[in-house]
């Protein structure tokens, strides 16, 4: 082999060392990058070609930066529209069963004077919708309050209330048997949630 003929083969294998070297280069800050980058889902931090556009950034590039900015008296003013008599449509074929929650006897007396306590009332609390295989009933949960009677002669009430077991979700008209029944249907038998919806009606 000639020395212009091994002087060409050098060059060549030094330009294919080159652009593997820069290949390993784009990899490394690739997955560098992924590896050790903010964690987020937007596109942005994706590879975008010359010719590939981002789907996903007309909010940033179409932004007006003199655009106003929103009145945050009219956001902090905002309030959920509630819609009244939705649960009371729900319930209405349902049969009610009320639950009581009362003070066990050791706890009916006075903390000032140790008298004990009279019913004097009792208020309610909330509706949990308690699911039975092949019944459903409405459970609405009551708790009795207290009165001491000799404190009120001496112009001193004192009132106690029944303590009342938490809600498994707050506002809402689950309770613990209909949460597990839905999650052994969902995940055990994999029955999905729009059709245990045909099963209670």
């Amino acid at each position: 082999m000639s020395p212009v003929e091994q002087f060409q083969h050098m060059e060549n294998r030094i330009g294919e060392l080159e652009k593997e070297n820069k290949r390993l280069h784009e990899t490394v800050q690739f997955l560098t990058q992924k590896l050790y980058g903010r964690s987020t889902e937007k596109t942005s931090s994706l590879p975008i070609g010359i010719d590939q556009m981002s789907l996903f950034d007309e909010a940033e590039t179409e932004a007006v930066p003199s655009a106003p900015e929103p009145d945050l008296k009219e956001v902090l003013g905002y309030q959920r529209k509630k819609n009244k008599g939705g649960r009371v449509e729900l319930l209405k074929d349902i049969p009610h069963h009320k639950f009581l929650c009362t003070l066990v006897d050791q706890d009916r007396c006075c903390e000032a004077c140790h008298t004990a306590l009279v019913v004097v009332g009792e208020e309610f609390v909330r509706t949990e919708i308690e699911f039975i295989p092949a019944t459903v009933r409405a459970i609405d949960v009551y708790r009795e309050t207290f009165e001491c009677r000799t404190c009120r002669k001496h112009g001193r009430p004192y009132m106690e209330k029944a303590p009342t077991p938490d809600p498994v979700i707050q506002h809402s008209m689950a309770s613990p048997s209909s949460v597990a029944w839905v999650m052994h249907q969902k995940f055990v038998n994999a029955l999905p949630l729009y059709r245990q919806v045909y099963l209670l009606i």
